[in-house]
């Protein structure tokens, strides 16, 4: 397994050697407010509501005291647009009284914000501040169960397989490159296998070769 593992890494490498997140940020601020806006929606959609909601409120402080009226007239593109207003307020809230306005770097401290998981915490982990994390956003997970490198559903088992699976030092990359694979080659619905480097590493059986 170990072999292979470093199989598909390497030519996923080959494949996409700008795999990195698409979320737009400047700061691990920016970074954790917009992986909670990306819930459902598309990076493309969230990056332009960001560019906007961060030029309004640009710190935590500031988006901690803003109407959460206000707050959701920059969310509105978004699904979900209500709740997640209400989310990232009470994120900022919590960050100024508990934090000093700083985005705390551990696990621990990060799931206990209001609408902060374990796949957000993650991202903000292995992104904004370089800690080892294995993130397992949809695509991700879709694609270790394909290549069959978990067969667990859960996105936290799927995480614990990838974290005992790959040596810790390639965990951030790796989940760039699991995420570039399912995001533009092995798509939910038609998988386009004729162009997956790893096609022979794979023992998906609904191959649309």
């Amino acid at each position: 397994m170990e072999e292979r593992i470093e199989a598909i890494l390497h030519r996923l490498e080959e494949r996409f050697p700008d795999a990195r997140l698409l979320l737009e940020f400047r700061n691990p601020f920016e970074l954790l407010i917009a992986t909670i806006l990306a819930a459902q929606a598309r990076d493309e959609k969230v990056n332009e509501v960001t560019r906007k909601l961060f030029s309004a409120f640009p710190t935590p402080q500031d988006l901690a005291e803003a109407p959460e009226e206000e707050v959701a007239k920059f969310v509105q593109p978004l699904n979900y647009a209500r709740k997640k207003a209400a989310f990232i307020k009470k994120v900022s809230q919590e960050l100024v009284a508990r934090f000093g306005g700083e985005v705390p770097a551990s696990l621990e401290e990060l799931v206990q914000l209001p609408g902060v998981g374990q796949k957000t915490a993650n991202v903000v982990l292995a992104n904004a501040f370089g800690i080892p994390a294995i993130p397992v956003d949809t695509h991700v997970g879709r694609v270790a169960q394909r290549i069959g490198l978990t067969r667990a559903q859960n996105p936290d088992r799927i995480e614990e397989d990838l974290r005992t699976l790959i040596p810790q030092n390639q965990w951030i990359r790796a989940s760039h490159l699991l995420g570039f694979l399912g995001r533009f080659i092995c798509q939910a619905k038609r998988p386009s296998c004729h162009a997956c480097p790893i096609t022979d590493l794979c023992a998906y059986p609904e191959k649309t070769l």
